[in-house]
């Protein structure tokens, strides 16, 4: 984790000032000790500094490219899209009608593979009688230290034959 921290003087050499810059609060802290009537003018350009070097550093996560409904035939392959931005890159994870989705990291015999780009893909969609583990509304998640964002709802539907 990156901390800037700069002391700054005033035209009285007995007064300083201490700021740090925090990347998670994206702001900085300060402690000034002035006499009445005293300001320092290198503080309010630092800390524009401390605000600039962190917005291009390390942002939290945003969705980029939402999942769309889809539907799919018992059987076939299906992708569901999602690319998320931030710094540092965030982690995707899905949520189909509310529960995490099982994919390939999780078990590799799994016919869900999670993409480098974040998007779901279906090898093949299961659906049966009784089961229909691929049909439902899904979410992806995109995650990092700064926070999450969660994409718009799309759903899953398998065609009638």
């Amino acid at each position: 984790m990156l901390f800037l921290t700069a002391v700054l003087f005033s035209s009285n050499p007995k007064n300083i000032l201490l700021h740090t810059c925090h990347p998670k609060r994206g702001h900085g802290h300060l402690q000034p000790k002035l006499a009445a009537g005293e300001s320092f003018k290198e503080y309010e350009v630092y800390s524009a500094l401390c605000r600039s070097r962190l917005r291009q550093e390390d942002s939290p996560p945003r969705i980029v490219e939402h999942p769309s409904d889809l539907i799919v035939s018992k059987g076939e392959p299906a992708t569901l899209n999602c690319k998320a931005e931030g710094r540092p890159t965030p982690t995707i994870e899905w949520y189909k009608d509310g529960e995490r989705v099982e994919t390939d990291k999780d078990d590799p015999r799994s016919h869900r593979v999670l993409l480098p780009s974040g998007s779901l893909f279906f090898l093949r969609i299961v659906h049966g009688r009784r089961s229909k583990p691929d049909e439902g509304a899904y979410v992806c998640v995109a995650r990092n230290y700064l926070g999450e964002a969660v994409s718009r709802n799309a759903s899953l539907e398998v065609a009638c034959k």
